[in-house]
């Protein structure tokens, strides 16, 4: 089996190329590896160096490109060499796709202003039409000169579409818009060319103003930090902007403000929520020496933290170029209309010439050249993708792409995976029954966190939790190997132990028959089990809990009344899994039990072959495969990194509801692409026929085809004012985080008054 850094690596090889290396010497608390990409690229080197040092068990990371090595010391008494070799060959892996991502950070990000720009790109053509039309009324200005003026104001509009026919070697339905504009142009009429390529690039722009709009969006949602920070220079405190925060800056950081960079702390002692950023609910102590991370929030006490990475290097960094990283002009009705605009190239042009052969008349001949829906569609359906996306993201909902909102809209099966996606991820140990009276409580507590050590899966967190609640000493374990979906073996003391489920200590021979004689109320009870064993020896089985989410029943219960059909994956058992299946509503038919990732796939293409339209929602790494087989993927920004990069949906405050918000922004989007296909097409086959059964003017015409584009492109930002009627909206507002700060400080005060759990509460009853 493959441990959990094996199982990423080959996730990401769909990415990129897998990275060479080879691990030269191991000693305690050194390691030297080779990678030859060190020396080739350096990039690469800087992005590796900072992954490597966000881990608090890094003391130093030293590469030398020449020799392409990698050095790094580690504070070898906080974890084993396995778990650092395992981390640093993941973070290997990864530093190659965050090298590839977008490189916009809300700190460099620099937009023209927006008249200037806009002036860039409509200035000429407006000129171009103003000019025709002085010389048509008023003005006797040389019809070369006007046909220069009107031939600059298209150069734009006819190198893209001379680029895209280059590029793609086809025919473009936009070459029909510059035939018309160059034979009209020949002919002397100049106001209906101008007009047409005015026209034209005022939709471009709208569009790509929607797009910028759109990144400037991203950037704030993710940002969550002041743009002014407090600097230490000379002994004194001064505020500056976070755009001219440099490396080696000190950064002083009170209670309920936001950590703007990321470092060390020089001096002071905080309590820290990286709950945003890590999907971690447990608050974390930070004090002289450790690592902070950008925007993660101070609740109590005072630090000044040594910048080491700002703006795009931070860890929120990343976030912010996932949400960049992807495209949104997709949709299929896009892909239809430019393959039926791209289909009747030839056939029109074919007319055109049949017409003026039988009429002589150039306006009637060239009236069907006018048909070229396909170019309104292509502005404006991605437009009105941007702006759904926008107002998503307003809400919460990162929706990766065009594809993505589509099928979104589409979907009839929502597949639900349930530990950490439809309970809470707070698993709680409620009882350890022992197999027999030679083995304690204790023990089996102390050797089931002393393997879980470094798993982030939310059992394993409870299991840790509650050994250190107790004081029960939590040993190193010299290997590990993580079973996905079954548990973990790992050797400690040169003992082998087992955590993990039936299916894992069966694999093993061990037989369970004892202890569910000693306890039959094992197989009826509603809580999961995690069996310990020791050297092919039962030793025990831990009970634990892990209680839905407070959402999920009602989210649930809103997806059926859509008519959506809803299932259930675990790898629990089928008594635990019927049991949240029942205080959900959903049929024991629909509910999976002992689920793990190949039968996950299986399930999701079996629901695909009968016909349905699948979303599959999951957070963690046993997730990836489903998620990357489902017609529509949904995850959290918290959960596991494999997860939400696989995912075309993440869920950015954590809560279920969004899917259902998500789905209704997609059918709203969905409904106004289809009404701006008719919007473009319509006017443009009309004007068609009345170009050639009447010789419409052709003013007129392009009044009436581009202008109907135009129209479909306004109309494409109707989801950007939709009002914020759902009550998870994401705002990143100050204020609230203050709130959010104090409100935390009052719940720490109140819970040091509760009850810790004991290992006595644990003992049978």
């Amino acid at each position: 089996m493959r441990s959990v850094a094996e199982i990423e690596t080959l996730s990401l090889k769909k990415h990129i190329g897998e990275i060479d290396y080879q691990i030269i010497h191991s000693t305690s608390g050194r390691l030297r590896i080779k990678i030859p990409r060190l020396s080739k690229d350096l990039k690469y080197a800087n992005q590796l160096n900072w992954l490597i040092e966000s881990f608090d068990f890094i003391i130093s990371v030293r590469i030398n490109p020449a020799a392409e090595s990698l050095i790094i010391h580690y504070q070898e008494k906080l974890v084993s060499s396995t778990i650092v070799e395992e981390s640093l060959l993941m973070m290997i892996q990864q530093a190659a796709i965050a090298e590839t991502s977008s490189q916009i950070t809300w700190a460099e990000t620099e937009f023209k202003p927006a008249i200037d720009w806009v002036i860039e790109r409509v200035g000429m053509p407006v000129f171009s039409l103003g000019l025709a039309l002085l010389a048509q009324q008023f003005l006797p200005i040389p019809p070369l000169l006007l046909a220069g003026v009107v031939a600059v104001a298209a150069i734009p509009f006819i190198q893209r579409t001379l680029d895209l026919m280059l590029t793609e070697r086809r025919l473009d339905a936009d070459i029909l818009d510059i035939l018309w504009m160059s034979l009209y142009t020949i002919k002397g009429d100049f106001v209906g060319p101008a007009l047409m390529v005015s026209l034209i690039e005022s939709g471009d722009v709208l569009r790509d103003a929607t797009a910028r709009a759109n990144e400037q969006q991203m950037l704030d949602l993710l940002q969550g930090v002041d743009k002014y920070v407090r600097i230490e220079r000379d002994g004194k405190e001064e505020r500056i902007q976070l755009s001219e925060v440099k490396k080696g800056d000190r950064i002083v950081v009170y209670a309920g403000e936001t950590i703007p960079v990321s470092g060390r702390v020089l001096r002071g002692t905080a309590l820290i929520d990286e709950h945003k950023l890590t999907g971690e609910s447990k608050l974390v102590s930070r004090s002289e020496g450790q690592v902070v991370h950008a925007s993660t929030l101070v609740l109590q006490g005072k630090i000044c933290v040594l910048t080491k990475r700002t703006g795009k290097n931070t860890r929120l960094g990343l976030a912010v170029q996932l949400m960049q990283s992807a495209p949104v002009h997709d949709t299929r009705v896009e892909d239809y209309a430019s393959k039926i605009a791209n289909a009747l190239i030839a056939p029109t042009l074919l007319l055109s010439g049949a017409i003026f052969a039988l009429t002589q008349d150039v306006s009637r001949a060239l009236a069907p050249l006018h048909l070229d829906f396909g170019h309104a569609i292509r502005i404006a359906v991605p437009t009105t993708a941007l702006a759904a996306v926008t107002y998503a993201a307003r809400q919460g909902i990162y929706i990766r792409s065009g594809r993505a909102l589509e099928m979104l809209a589409r979907i009839d099966t929502v597949v639900f995976d349930k530990t950490g996606t439809l309970t809470q991820g707070n698993a709680a140990v409620v009882a350890i029954e022992t197999a027999h009276e030679q083995i304690s409580p204790q023990q089996i507590l102390a050797l089931a966190a002393s393997a879980e050590q470094g798993n982030s899966h939310p059992v394993a967190s409870a299991i840790i939790r509650c050994a250190e609640e107790n004081g029960v000493e939590i040993k190193l374990s010299t290997t590990k190997d993580y079973r996905i979906g079954l548990g973990i073996v790992a050797l400690i003391e040169d003992e082998k132990i087992l955590v993990g489920s039936e299916l894992l200590l069966e694999q093993e021979g061990i037989n369970l028959d004892a202890i569910h004689k000693k306890y039959p109320n094992l197989k009826t009870s509603s809580y999961s089990l995690v069996y310990v064993a020791k050297n092919n020896q039962l030793l025990g089985v831990i009970l634990f809990t892990d209680p839905l989410r407070p959402e999920s029943t009602k989210v649930v219960e809103s997806l059926q009344c859509q008519g959506m059909t809803t299932y259930i994956l675990t790898g629990d058992n089928q008594r635990v899994a019927n049991h949240v299946g029942a205080q959900l509503g959903i049929n024991q038919e629909r509910t999976y039990a002992q689920v793990f990732p190949d039968k996950k796939v299986e399930v999701i293409c079996n629901l695909k072959d009968r016909g349905q339209i699948v979303a599959f929602v999951g957070e963690g790494i046993n997730d990836a495969a489903a998620l990357a087989h489902a017609d529509v993927s949904i995850s959290f920004l918290e959960g596991s990194d494999i997860a939400r990069e696989t995912a075309d949906v993440v869920l950015l405050d954590n809560d279920l509801r969004s899917i259902t918000h998500a789905i209704a922004i997609s059918k709203r989007a969905m409904e106004i692409i289809y009404q701006n296909t008719a919007i473009a097409a319509i006017p443009n086959i009309s004007v068609v026929l009345a170009g050639v059964l009447f010789a419409l003017d052709p003013v007129l015409g392009v009044i009436i085809s581009n202008g109907s584009a135009l129209l479909a492109e306004l109309n494409s930002f109707r989801p950007l004012f939709e009002p914020d009627t759902d009550p998870n909206s994401y705002v990143v507002d100050e204020s609230l985080i203050s709130t959010f700060a104090n409100s935390q400080e009052v719940s720490n005060s109140s819970n040091t008054q509760k009850k810790t759990t004991t290992i006595s509460d644990l003992l049978p009853t």
